[in-house]
This record gives C-alpha cells, sequence and structure tokens, in this order.
C-alpha cells in the first residue's frame, strides 16, 4: 500500500512552527551575538528540518527557501566574521516570515511564488562566488512626505509588525520597516540593537530612541550611551509596555 505524502501535510505545519519558533530565537541571538556557534548550529539543524520535510512533502518554496538558507548558514560557519549581520539578517527573518505565513495553506508540487523565488536569489547573493561583485550596502531608505508619530525598526518583519500594533494602540501613528528611516520629527523611534548604530547616523537623537534586545548586557551598552532600553515585548502583553512608549504617545508631550 502506498502511503499518501499529503496525509502529513498537518503534522509538517505542527512541527515547522515549532522549528520557526527555534529559528526566530537562534537570529535573534545572531543579531546580538553574530559569531554565536551554538545559536548558528541551532539556526542550521532548524532549516535543515524544514528543507528534509518540504522535499518530502514536493513544498519547493519551502525547500528552495531553506536550501538557500542552511548554505548561507554553513557559509558563516565556515567563515565567522566574514559578512555582516545587517545584510543578511533581514533576508533571513523575511524567509522565516515567508514560511510561517504558508503554512495555513501548504500547496504540494506548485512552484516557488515571485516573492520566495527572489528571497532565494537574495540569500544566495550574500555568499557569492570569489568573482561575483561583493553585495552592496542596504540604502538607508528616504524620508517619508508626512512624518509618522512613531517608527520601529527592527530585521523582523514579524516582531516589528507586533511592535506596531502595541503602538497603535497607545495612539501613535505608525510606520514599520525592516530597515532604518532618517529621524523626520517622530516622537518615538523603536529600534532592534542591531539597527541602532544605523538609526543614530540617519539621524535620531538618542532621547527619541528605544533600543530592542534580549541581551542584558547590550541593553546596559546602550543605556550607558543614553538610550532607552527594552526587551521586546510579549505580542499579548500590552499591559507591560514601557512607560517611556506610553509618555510619548501623551497628547501635548513637547516635541523637542
Amino acid at each position: 500500500m502506498t502511503l499518501d505524502p499529503h496525509g502529513f501535510l498537518p503534522l509538517f505545519a505542527q512541527e515547522t512552527a515549532a522549528q520557526l519558533t527555534a529559528l526566530e530565537a537562534a537570529l535573534h541571538a545572531l543579531e546580538e551575538r553574530p559569531d554565536d556557534a551554538e545559536a548558528l548550529r541551532s539556526a542550521f539543524q532548524a532549516a535543515h528540518s524544514i528543507k528534509g520535510g518540504a522535499a518530502m512533502l514536493d513544498l519547493h518554496a519551502l525547500h528552495g527557501l531553506m536550501g538557500a538558507f542552511e548554505d548561507l548558514l554553513q557559509h558563516l560557519r565556515d567563515r565567522p566574521g566574514r559578512l555582516d549581520p545587517g545584510r543578511w539578517l533581514p533576508d533571513a527573518f523575511t524567509a522565516r516570515d515567508l514560511i510561517l505565513a504558508q503554512l495555513s495553506d501548504l500547496r504540494p508540487g506548485e512552484p516557488p511564488p515571485p516573492e520566495a523565488e527572489q528571497l532565494i536569489l537574495n540569500l544566495r547573493g550574500h555568499h557569492p562566488t570569489p568573482d561575483a561583485h561583493p553585495t552592496p550596502e542596504t540604502p538607508v531608505a528616504p524620508p517619508v512626505q508626512a512624518a509618522p508619530a512613531a517608527a520601529v525598526m527592527d530585521v523582523s518583519a514579524l516582531a516589528a509588525d507586533s511592535t506596531g500594533t502595541h503602538l497603535r494602540a497607545l495612539g501613535f501613528e505608525v510606520q514599520v520597516t525592516t530597515g532604518v528611516v532618517p529621524f523626520a520629527g517622530q516622537r518615538l523611534g523603536v529600534v532592534s540593537a542591531r539597527l541602532a548604530g544605523a538609526a543614530l547616523e540617519a539621524g535620531w537623537p538618542a532621547g527619541r530612541l528605544s533600543v530592542l534586545s534580549e541581551s542584558a548586557e547590550t541593553r546596559a551598552a546602550w543605556a550607558a550611551r543614553g538610550l532607552h532600553v527594552t526587551a521586546r515585548p510579549a505580542r499579548a502583553a500590552r499591559a507591560t509596555l514601557p512607560d517611556a512608549w506610553k509618555d510619548a504617545a501623551l497628547p501635548g508631550r513637547p516635541d523637542s
């Protein structure tokens, strides 16, 4: 009797969701410590596991994404310190978010959608052959015409959206991005630690930034430079949002 592999889709979706949680934790660790061997190992294992299951079930987009990401992680393991995490982490988080979004509608046998094909190329482009041109620095996004009240700048699109939801509940008009936007009068800029230096270079005053980090050591370093720091708030824990965010949303608060 031949087993239909498509019958394993619910189990694959459940196991992949768990692997993506582990992958997200590893990526956040690499955001703080780019050469963390244990985080690289955890990310590699998660990617390898998802790739293997996707191959068995003919999920070509997931297989291609995790194959490209696995190759990138192997490159990072073989050549520690050679790639700036600020270049490849946004694509890694985007791959994680794209796969998570597809788990509710897995379609065996279908070709990768255009956004997945482009992301696969992006991931492979972070470790070019020696004769290839180096990957250019990601340009700073141009300023928006009407500055929002707050900006969320996080390498993870999923985490950025969660933070944006919290800020909107506080009354902010929010711009969410996985890069850095220049300061244009916003009352608050919530930024991941990996992007905090770039935000300062983009004109953000230290007093307007709130740095997100899961590392107490990293938070202490940024606090010593006069910036507000906090761990990423839980998606369902709005009551625990930092007072600095709530204060920035108060009507009549001075903009200077």
